[in-house]
């Protein structure tokens, strides 16, 4: 293990692929180690700015010149058919290139119809206690509904001890307080840009604004957080001094932001303190909310007020309310309106919207060490009448918004997810991965984007949010870890995947994220049945909810089990169709070591009446007709991934125990799949 940890760092530090050792022992070693959980802890702990390593990893991995290929076969109990092959590689090249095709014809600055309301993602999302500690981990869990098996007892204070069909599930951690803010900078290089040098502001993908909005979000967000905790905001002696409208030379490396003569001190204040190349504003206590950013690099901002402001350093800052009524300030001063609407079909992306969407994703930057790039703003003063209550509305629910933002592992399983297809059974991934790769591969090298995000938002709305989010902060790494996920089903070397699937926030979404949350196809009555194998990993997995074990798996599991090889304790689930149901999340606030009181959390759509319930996945099954296209080059691991993380679910019963015996496939001690992996030793 040290000798592969160490040719990986010289992997990443070279930029070289150089292999020590044989091809066959590299290639199977690293499916065992990445089929576990990851620790969510260590990711949420603070590691500063790493974005080159990250950069230089993906840019080394991405072209996988030594990866071993798919080998379909005709009479293999693992391996798939090579028509099965070649179906699941048509059926994804034609979903995504309509999905491309569709994508192009929108207009530059437009999205899907929807993407305008962040609140499409809350469904059941719990908020936030509203007092919150001031220091720690915030640790909650998620109180789940199985039907299916009555307890048959008569005594009411009985059956509430020996409750069967209300469980509790695996506990997330959340982190309060980070060392260090992120860390932004101007660059002329970001993901999703403005290609045309000609393209007025607006009319492009790039938001106008889009820096300073998102430095806005920032505050209320991180300012809001704060108040939960009981502390206070207040300026620094970082911020910049605001300057008369006279004497002020243009050079290069300076952006002037003129604010006229309307602007209040307020709100040229509030500016001087964002805009500054160090914190302009902190907490009283110290630490930094997950969301804490400022510009430290690439340019140098002047504010320039045609009215004198006074600026006290260490002087109480906004709170997240008149933050807001600042924000709507701006908005009004220089023309962003978060009202616009499209035609039916299609919505102007709002800058305001862009800015919040860009701060959800702040805290995934922070977990993959990634700085947050932004073209230089170029504002025009366009004085205009805006909407202040979405901008209200969305302070308001920042509670919701902050529970999913501040855990990154959720919002990975939340991302990788726009790749996951319910029919796509697990070794049949690499051709699923692969066509999709073929399609969406010109775009990532050509730098479109834009056109990427169109074709996510028009897949998965829900989903495509967060992208959009990701690609406004603009780290060009993003797309190498795109590239990689599609032909390794991991995002990234030397890191744990965040890509597995988190059945909690799929309730949380409303956006299904792996087998497990669909109910079982049909009841098993009959003893000598046999049961898929996808129903009776969901029945396990019903009872072995807190089991944090290792990460769950996302595709459809193949194949039956006879249900006599089954242990008999589970025979009551599968012989009740049922799905298991989300009920609320319970919040654990401490007090020292110990827990001093429960909060329980119903979740957005329960506390607040909305919800739009008219956002749909284009998750069909696709049927096709015809000669199927032959695949020939899908790389090998993400199948073999996938199928290795199935059987081992498959040798585990009710009660974590392991059997080998339950496999019942010929030959799989031999088999070239199971080579090298220890999972049948125990």
């Amino acid at each position: 293990m040290a000798a592969r940890n160490a040719q990986i760092r010289d992997w990443i530090i070279t930029g070289k692929h150089v292999i020590l050792t044989d091809y066959e022992h590299a290639t199977s070693d690293p499916s065992a180690s990445n089929s576990g959980d990851f620790d969510e802890i260590d990711t949420e702990s603070d590691s500063g700015d790493g974005s080159s390593s990250i950069i230089s990893s993906t840019a080394s991995t991405t072209s996988a010149p030594m990866m071993e290929k798919l080998l379909a076969s005709d009479d293999d109990a693992l391996i798939p058919k090579q028509a099965e092959v070649d179906l699941v590689f048509r059926k994804g090249k034609y979903l995504w290139s309509q999905l491309v095709t569709s994508a192009r014809s929108l207009p530059a600055a437009s999205l899907s119809t929807g993407l305008n309301d962040p609140s499409i993602i809350l469904k059941d999302v719990p908020a936030l206690p509203e007092a919150l500690p001031r220091r720690g981990m915030l640790v909650g869990r998620p109180f789940w509904h199985v039907p299916g098996i009555s307890t048959d007892r008569d005594d009411d204070d009985q059956n509430e001890d020996f409750d069967l069909q209300h469980l509790h599930g695996a506990r997330k951690h959340f982190c309060l307080s980070y060392l260090t803010p992120v860390e932004c900078r101007v660059s002329p290089q970001v993901a999703l840009g403005n290609d045309n040098a000609s393209t007025a502001p607006g009319d492009g993908p790039y938001p106008p604004g889009l820096l300073l909005l998102t430095l806005c979000w920032s505050y209320i967000f991180s300012v809001r957080f704060w108040e939960l905790q009981g502390k206070q905001v207040m300026y620094t002696s970082h911020a910049l001094q605001p300057r008369p409208n006279r004497n002020i030379r243009n050079r290069r490396g300076r952006i002037s932001i003129h604010l006229g003569a309307s602007a209040s001190q307020g709100l040229v204040r509030w500016l001087c303190a964002l805009l500054a190349p160090k914190p302009g504003w902190s907490v009283q206590g110290g630490g930094h909310a997950p969301w804490t950013a400022f510009c430290s690099g690439g340019v140098e901002f002047t504010i320039i007020s045609d009215e004198a402001t006074t600026f006290t350093p260490n002087g109480q800052a906004p709170s997240s309310a008149e933050a807001a009524e600042l924000l709507v300030e701006l908005g009004c001063l220089y023309g962003f309106d978060s009202a616009q609407r499209g035609d039916g079909n299609h919505d102007p992306l709002s800058p305001i919207v862009a800015g919040f969407v860009a701060v959800l994703a702040l805290p995934f930057y922070r977990a993959m060490e990634l700085q947050p790039q932004f073209l230089a703003p170029t504002l025009q003063l366009n004085p205009t009448e805006m909407r202040p209550d979405l901008i209200r509305q969305y302070v308001a629910d920042l509670r919701y918004y902050m529970t999913l933002s501040m855990h990154p592992m959720s919002v990975g399983s939340i991302i990788w997810s726009i790749f996951w297809q319910p029919d796509v059974e697990c070794n049949v991934v690499s051709p699923w991965l692969s066509s999709t790769l073929s399609v969406l591969r010109p775009l990532i090298d050509s730098g479109n984007l834009d056109i990427l995000v169109k074709a996510f938002a028009l897949r998965r709305p829900r989903v495509a949010i967060w992208w959009l989010g990701i690609f406004l902060l603009g780290s060009p790494a993003i797309s190498g870890l795109i590239l990689r996920y599609l032909e390794t089903s991991e995002e990234c070397w030397g890191y744990a995947t965040m890509a597995s699937p988190d059945t909690t926030v799929a309730s949380w979404t409303g956006s299904p994220q792996s087998f497990l949350d669909e109910g079982t196809s049909r009841a098993y009555v009959d003893l000598n049945e046999s049961v898929s194998k996808a129903d009776l990993l969901r029945c396990r997995y019903n009872l072995r909810l807190q089991d944090t074990s290792s990460a769950l798996l996302a595709w459809q599991p193949f194949g039956v089990a006879p249900k006599t090889m089954i242990e008999p304790g589970l025979w009551p689930w599968l012989e009740h169709r049922s799905k298991r149901t989300y009920e609320h999340w319970v919040w654990y606030i401490k007090k020292g070591e110990a827990v001093a009181r429960q909060d329980v959390q119903q979740g957005f759509r329960k506390d607040t009446g909305r919800f739009v319930e008219a956002v749909t996945d284009c998750l069909d099954v696709i049927h096709l007709d015809g000669m199927a296209e032959r695949s020939t080059n899908a790389n090998l691991e993400p199948s073999r991934e996938a199928t290795l993380r199935m059987i081992n679910y498959c040798m585990e019963d009710m009660d974590g125990d392991r059997d080998t015996e339950v496999l019942i496939i010929p030959g799989a001690r031999t088999h070239p799949w199971l080579k090298g992996w220890r999972g049948l030793e125990g």
